[in-house]
């Protein structure tokens, strides 16, 4: 028989903030903490943060309606909190205590912390509130825009529909966005797929379909074709099928850039030049590449594992030169390079330092680089806070005392894209528990940065993209897309900071 002291909830300690308080709100519907603005205020807080963090906000919270909190410690990285009058906390302690049978449980009770000094900082001037997901258009489903189905302001979502799947492009430069039916024009039969878009703009679309599907990827074979309207033709040499190559490929006016990985007899990457009728391999390199335009019909090909970079030149017969080092391994945050004009581009790498409150633990800082390809000059600045802030405790074992520190470090995704004007959008993707930067504005030519946190959109993530066709800034999330404030206002919402390159 099930007493009033069981646990109702159990949770790891991946369980993020968001799933803890429905958990409980569900179990526990008649304690007032979880209803009404005053649990909205909590999620927000709360929502991607650790199990411990949650407990310590909450114990309070509930000792003020006359709750203890409790743990029931099996001894694992699990948690199975209870909540109990405060009036039975000896009860429910005797009740514990006296158990036995697996698992044995330890009852710890959370009790709030004590109120710490308050140290009293110059007051900041208040900046005007903002609602930032101002417009929000809503989803019929779960609609994945990434960096691999999106170009220029159209991506291509796929959908299954019984044993066929089904492709749609959405068009996001009006407001609210288009939807067009990939298939409901086609004779041949296509799955929706094993189609891919790979650019698109106001006139065409270019895509790559799979024309044959084997037992490995590594068997499966492409074309590449061109849709105008409702007329689809074939593009790139006639009869050609073409292996899987590496994700994003480049297009730059009318012609494909792909990146093809070799293993066997060595490890190589080979760069292929596609056109309407006609194919080459203009470079190939012994490691990993990552491929930028650089102006007009020109190309700069990067190492991933090392500091070497070539420019190739479209309207030149020669192959591509030898550009000056890069001054800074990047590896993945190599497909985060930006081009800023001239011979100037825009590189990311990281850096660690030591964790201010405890020399045991390090913290990853992101770098930014100017850097000139052809004369070798750069600049570095330090992006301190671009990242996650989360709270670690110290402490391997239980019986130690406890100091919980906080960490602030770059440990996720970096995506670089254009913004308006002279301005760029960096967006950071991570897993990681606390508070998180969302986005930063940043402008090329007087190093103002705005930045956007975590804390200013709550319980979401979403991808920040700039629409040239709206001149706006549009939120990207899987159940809605959402237009933030014109730019002036998240500046006076936010202030602007500024970035020293060194």
């Amino acid at each position: 028989m099930q007493s009033q002291f069981d646990p109702l909830v159990h949770i790891d300690w991946k369980t993020p903030g968001s799933d803890l308080l429905g958990l409980l709100q569900h179990y526990y519907p008649d304690i007032g903490v979880f209803a009404g603005p005053g649990f909205e205020a909590l999620l927000d807080e709360l929502s991607n943060e650790m199990p411990e963090v949650c407990f310590e906000a909450l114990a309070p919270v509930l000792a003020g309606q006359g709750y203890d909190l409790w743990n029931l410690d099996a001894g694992g990285d699990d948690y199975r909190p209870v909540i109990v009058p405060a009036a039975q906390r000896e009860a429910f302690a005797r009740h514990w205590q006296g158990r036995r049978g697996e698992p044995r449980f330890t009852a710890s009770l959370i009790e709030p912390p004590k109120p710490a000094a308050v140290e009293r900082k110059p007051a900041k001037p208040k900046r005007s509130k903002v609602k930032w997901l101002q417009e929000v258009h809503d989803y019929p489903g779960a609609t994945y825009v990434h960096e691999y189905n999106y170009r220029n302001g159209w991506a291509a979502i796929t959908e299954q529909d019984e044993d066929q799947w089904s492709c749609f492009l959405i068009d996001y430069n009006p407001w609210p966005p288009a939807e067009q039916d990939m298939l409901e024009h086609r004779t041949d039969g296509v799955d929706g797929a094993d189609l891919q878009l790979i650019d698109a703009d106001a006139r065409r679309s270019l895509w790559k379909r799979r024309v044959i599907r084997g037992d490995y990827s590594a068997d499966d074979r492409y074309q590449y074709e061109i849709r105008q309207g409702d007329e689809i033709a074939a593009f790139g040499p006639a009869g050609v099928q073409w292996p899987e190559f590496e994700q994003p490929c480049v297009v730059v006016g009318s012609e494909i850039f792909e990146r093809q990985r070799i293993y066997e007899p060595e490890h190589l990457t080979r760069v292929w030049r596609i056109t309407a009728d006609s194919s080459e391999v203009i470079f190939e390199y012994a490691d990993e590449l990552t491929i930028l335009p650089i102006g007009p019909r020109r190309l700069l090909f990067m190492q991933h594992n090392g500091p070497k970079c070539w420019v190739w030149n479209q309207d030149l017969s020669q192959p591509a030169i030898v550009a000056r080092a890069m001054p800074a391994e990047g590896y993945k945050l190599r497909a985060s390079t930006a081009y800023l004009g001239g011979d100037e581009i825009l590189l990311f790498s990281e850096g660690t330092r030591q964790n201010v409150e405890h020399s045991g633990y390090q913290e990853t800082a992101l770098l930014a680089w100017r850097f000139n390809v052809m004369t070798g000059a750069k600049t570095k600045a330090t992006l301190d806070g671009f990242g996650s802030e989360l709270r670690q405790d110290t402490r391997l074992l239980v019986t130690q005392p406890k100091q919980v520190i906080t960490l602030r470090t770059f440990h996720g995704q970096l995506h670089v894209a254009r913004g308006h004007g002279d301005w760029w959008v960096w967006n950071y993707r991570t897993n990681t528990f606390g508070t998180q930067t969302l986005a930063w504005f940043w402008n090329q030519r007087s190093h103002e940065v705005v930045k956007l946190s975590s804390k200013d959109i709550a319980r979401v993530k979403p991808e920040i993209r700039y629409l040239a066709a709206q001149d706006r800034y549009l939120a990207f999330e899987t159940e809605f897309v959402a237009r933030l404030p014109v730019f002036e206002q998240m500046v006076e919402a936010k202030g602007c900071e500024r970035l020293v390159f060194e």
